[in-house]
């Protein structure tokens, strides 16, 4: 980030977190204007939004979409997963599973979900095709029952990750789970 000092004809807005985070102070940023912030997207990690170190490898994206004043008001736009954990996490004699999925929630918003799966041991084309449909078949249930804000926060709290994995080990056992990426479509 900048710092904070005299940029000509800019001034420094306060860029707070969408509430599901607790309005939290996220940083600050320089515009020109208040129309030239809307739309604009803002990084900070999940143990800055938390203030615990659980999640130290997801980054939260948050889109501006109201300015108050010069207190800049966000949604949740999505996260990511460092690539250095996906690394750690997918072991060698193990297999990597990968799905995309489009859900929407109970309240009519649409995410991407993008999943990554290890597996205890090496397993076959049609074994990983069986869990990807149950991948698919679980967020899409889960989705519907959920708002899009609780939905969020099952993700991050990992709630969602052990309902997944429950119902993928009934196929073939995994050694881990995670979300990692998600993305606001509407």
């Amino acid at each position: 980030m900048a710092s904070k000092g005299k940029l000509k004809g800019k001034e420094w807005y306060t860029v707070k977190s969408p509430e599901i985070f607790g309005s939290k102070k996220v940083g600050e940023i320089p515009a020109a204007t208040e129309e030239a912030l809307k739309g604009r997207t803002v990084e900070s990690g999940a143990t800055d939004l938390y203030g615990s170190s659980n999640k130290y490898y997801f980054k939260i994206k948050m889109k501006v979409e109201d300015v108050d004043g010069k207190t800049c008001r966000t949604r949740f736009a999505g996260h990511d997963c460092s690539r250095d954990y996906i690394t750690r996490v997918v072991r060698k004699g193990s297999t990597r599973v990968d799905e995309i999925t489009e859900v929407e929630t109970k309240d009519g918003v649409n995410m991407r979900v993008k999943t990554v799966c290890a597996t205890i041991k090496t397993v076959g084309a049609s074994t990983q095709t069986s869990i990807r449909k149950k991948i698919d078949e679980v967020l899409e249930k889960k989705a519907l029952e959920k708002e899009n804000e609780e939905f969020v926060k099952d993700i991050l709290a990992d709630k969602l990750q052990k309902d997944v994995k429950k119902e993928l080990d009934k196929i073939y056992p995994l050694r881990v789970i995670e979300f990692r990426k998600t993305e606001v479509i509407s």
